[in-house]
């Protein structure tokens, strides 16, 4: 008894000494997303990223490093498995890119190759602080359990990154289904910690970044930049303009209460926007003359005679609590909250304005435009009649609503029937590739490549086959006839279209300031490599009540396997079988009836299952195991099982997410012995805490 409570109280002590280190070393461990993380930490990518960025769009814009001919590389969906955090593909996608050959010519094109645009869903989850910290650390070159991605690590510390807003950067998981007006997409978490991550604020703050005059600044950034501006008159006007806000940032006062008259807002905020927008420029700013209701995540950057314009997707813009608010005021009922949305063609929207504005700079300068935007419009894999992404799609192509509506104009005609030549959008696991033929009376047919690249890391879409665009091209003619003079309708036709699966990227070229060809890159599943086994060891401890006993135990597991096989939408979920072996101090009070006793505990867990949950880490399903209790020789108990575990902290601070507790229940099925019949008898739950090592 000695022996098996002596072993009890050093586990207890083990975790708690081995959790003690663990948060001595959770400054190590802090993410970069974290403001008082270790500032060496950020200078992995955030840092050194936003100075390749600025190096690159400054050399561009010289005589001597202006560009007429390269490429470039788009990657969709980078994120990482949902199971385990990793990135594998990415890292497969990194190598391949390094060995870029022109087929023609064999010569090299790495570098040509002049910037990465990572086209949305950076990780899975946006509002984990946890994945954000491993994906900067798999840009560094280290992946999770040991994996090294020396790949990533090279082209992320070689090429300028040009990130776009995904649908999976807003992602946070509800009880409760997602409807038309809100859905899994409306939280701003996801876009705060995008933002930290890419430090939006310095990012923004660049002459050759184009983007709105900012809505929201730090407040010790707008310091700065009043200190550095030598008119008095300019200072006075962004003092005016700006309010000093609770938390610590200046906002825009006009947002506070605006016009709510549609042509009066339009006069108001032209009139402040074109003299805030030049005091920015002033002040180092690449600032156009138009207002954002918040700072969405939308931008534009030339090179070489092209002007690439990175859209917010994400149609309803709930994630924007300025953008949601003027909604509501504009809007009371639900049912016509529709009518503004990120895509609607509306003084209220930053983002309309924002485009056009950029149009009208493209066209200034001779430029050729390229939107680009995570979530595709068209496309043969989504449902435009779904309440998800299948809504987004159905607003920012202005479909009318049911009833008696009519369609509404948005961005995507001006992008349709113009001179845009070509747009990009991720989002579906896997390629697609069509024509939209815009026909316009009495003008020549216009042509729009769209290309759909999703392949950097999602599972692929399995069944994915060209041509299921029909219902998008009906109901977009449909809307055209709403929203066009009687007779005059415009009207699209999607042809040539093509699809693939695969793990891919695309790499672009561009010649004379327009690309001239677009190639996807797949690679084949051999060149992930094969995965490691996964080994870890658990030092856990349990306590059951009536009466009071306490276990100590050793967990051991080989590995773990993925699931997706036996099912696609198990993906989420993986299997991790585990043998244990320990002791247990049955009654440790010695409350009678009951006797004192202890005994050498197996464990058989065969069925144990990892999934990944909302901001929970890792949680395991115990869903049945065997356990056996072997006291004496002529003293033995046997217990089917079954439990719970996940991360004691929640990920709360993105670190001792090895420290789990649980719940396990007791279902007695075997007792053998005549000196202690209750031993073990009842069925039990215990709650217990463990550690977990990994190899």
């Amino acid at each position: 008894m000695k022996i098996a409570w002596g072993a009890v109280r050093a586990g207890l002590a083990a975790i708690l000494v081995l959790a003690a280190a663990a948060a001595a070393g959770a400054r190590d461990a802090r993410p970069a997303t974290d403001p008082a993380a270790d500032p060496a930490d950020g200078l992995r990518f955030r840092e050194a990223n936003i100075e390749r960025v600025r190096s690159f769009l400054a050399s561009a814009s010289t005589p001597q490093g202006a560009l007429d001919d390269y490429y470039f590389v788009l990657i969709g969906d980078v994120q990482n498995t949902v199971r385990d955090f990793r990135h594998d593909v990415f890292n497969a996608l990194a190598r391949k890119i390094r060995e870029e050959t022109d087929a023609k010519t064999g010569e090299r094109l790495y570098d040509r190759i002049k910037f990465i645009v990572l086209n949305g869903d950076l990780v899975y989850e946006g509002p984990s602080t946890k994945e954000w910290a491993v994906l900067e650390k798999a840009l560094a070159g280290k992946g999770p359990d040991g994996a090294s991605y020396p790949y990533l690590e090279l082209l992320a510390r070689e090429k300028p990154f040009f990130p776009v807003l995904g649908n999976h950067e807003l992602l946070s998981f509800r009880l409760y289904p997602q409807n038309r007006y809100k859905d899994l997409f409306d939280s701003p978490l996801g876009v705060s910690k995008f933002k930290s991550f890419v430090d939006w604020d310095r990012w923004i703050a660049d002459p050759h970044i184009l983007y709105p005059v900012p809505a929201d600044l730090p407040a010790d950034a707008f310091l700065r930049l009043t200190a550095g501006l030598s008119d008095a008159a300019d200072r006075r006007l962004l003092d005016e303009a700006y309010a000093l806000k609770p938390d610590g940032r200046r906002r825009l006062k006009f947002f506070d209460n605006p016009p709510r008259d549609a042509a009066e807002f339009q006069a108001a905020s032209d009139r402040l926007a074109a003299g805030l927008a030049a005091v920015f420029r002033k002040a180092g700013y690449g600032t156009l003359p138009v207002l954002s209701s918040d700072d969405m995540i939308h931008y534009a950057f030339e090179a070489g005679g092209a002007l690439f314009v990175v859209l917010d997707s994400l149609a309803r813009g709930w994630q924007y609590p300025g953008f949601a608010r003027l909604k509501e005021t504009l809007y009371p009922a639900k049912k016509d909250q529709h009518r503004l949305n990120l895509f609607a063609v509306s003084p209220f929207n930053g983002q309309a304005g924002f485009f056009r504005a950029a149009a009208a700079y493209a066209r200034e300068r001779g430029l050729t435009m390229v939107p680009m935007m995570h979530s595709p419009v068209f496309n043969s894999s989504r449902n435009v009649y779904q309440s998800g992404l299948g809504y987004s799609s159905w607003l920012a192509l202005g479909f009318p609503q049911p009833g008696s509506e009519k369609g509404d104009p948005t961005i995507f005609d001006d992008i349709i029937f113009s001179d845009v030549p070509c747009q990009f959008s991720s989002c579906i696991h896997g390629y697609e590739h069509f024509t939209v033929v815009a026909r316009t009376p009495g003008a020549p047919d216009h042509a729009l490549q769209c290309y759909i690249s999703g392949g950097g890391g999602g599972p692929l879409r399995g069944n994915y086959i060209a041509g299921k665009t029909g219902p998008f091209e009906e109901l977009y003619n449909l809307k055209l006839k709403d929203i066009d003079p009687p007779g005059a309708a415009r009207s699209i036709e999607i042809r040539d279209d093509v699809t693939g699966v695969g793990h891919h990227y695309l790499l672009v070229h561009v010649s004379g300031g327009r690309v001239v060809e677009v190639t996807p890159r797949f690679i084949e599943l051999k060149e992930l490599g094969r995965r490691k086994f996964n080994p870890q060891l658990t030092l856990t401890t349990a306590y059951l009540s009536s009466p009071a006993t306490t276990a100590a135990s050793l967990e051991f597991s080989l590995g773990a396997w993925g699931m997706e096989d036996l099912a696609g939408f198990l993906t989420f979920a993986k299997w991790r079988p585990s043998v244990s072996v320990g002791v247990v101090d049955y009654n440790l009070s010695g409350r009678s009836p009951f006797p004192r006793a202890y005994a050498a505990v197996f464990d058989l867990s065969p069925f144990n299952v990892e999934c990944h949950l909302p901001r929970a880490n890792l949680v395991t399903l115990k869903l049945l195991g065997f356990e056996l209790w072997d006291g004496r020789s002529d003293l033995r108990r046997a217990f089917l099982t079954t439990g719970i575990e996940l991360p004691l902290f929640y990920d709360l601070f993105g670190c001792l997410e090895r420290l789990n507790v649980g719940v396990k229940i007791y279902f007695p099925f075997h007792a053998a012995g005549d000196d202690d019949q209750e031993f073990g008898r009842r069925t039990k739950v215990a709650v217990y805490a463990g550690y977990r090592f990994r190899f």
